[in-house]
């Protein structure tokens, strides 16, 4: 058996770490996508579940209403790290909150409308179900439901 040479010990180290500190990430990037007519749809309960959304499903209307539930996935978060691994001072930290793009959105399969707080927005492509999950535009996951950085 041969042994691992420094360097490839501190990078394999280094990206140990780097998961550990973005666990988010792998999130993000196992997100199920389908392509429909060149666009690209996103599996709703998964981005959902992701930004602290509750789900509801009508399938009376067969419609899917989000409600933000006032939590974020740990990747959201800032890394408050500095270069040698040492936490900031609190009186260094800026007060940050997370805060949602919209608290309440309603989709409704098979319709190009859909209510963000209440008020009508028209989408590119018609939300659909596949394989027994609904899918949006990655523009209702990027636009309305990414929560934003509020300074407090």
């Amino acid at each position: 058996m041969r042994k691992a040479s420094k360097s490839k010990k501190a990078f394999v180290a280094a990206v140990l770490m780097m998961s550990l500190t973005f666990s988010g990430l792998a999130s993000a990037a196992d997100m199920k996508t389908i392509k429909k007519d060149g666009m690209e749809l996103v599996q709703l309960r998964q981005a959902a579940k992701m930004y602290g959304y509750s789900i509801m499903w009508d399938s009376k209307d067969r419609s899917v209403t989000l409600m933000y539930m006032g939590k974020t996935n740990e990747m959201m978060k800032d890394d408050m790290m500095k270069k040698d691994d040492s936490m900031m001072k609190d009186n260094m930290m800026k007060e940050e909150a997370m805060m949602p793009a919209a608290k309440t959105i309603q989709v409704w399969v098979g319709s190009k409308k859909m209510m963000v707080d209440g008020m009508q927005v028209n989408l590119k492509s018609m939300p659909l179900i596949y394989e027994g999950n609904t899918y949006v535009s990655d523009m209702v996951v990027s636009k309305y439901m990414e929560p934003m950085k509020v300074m407090k």
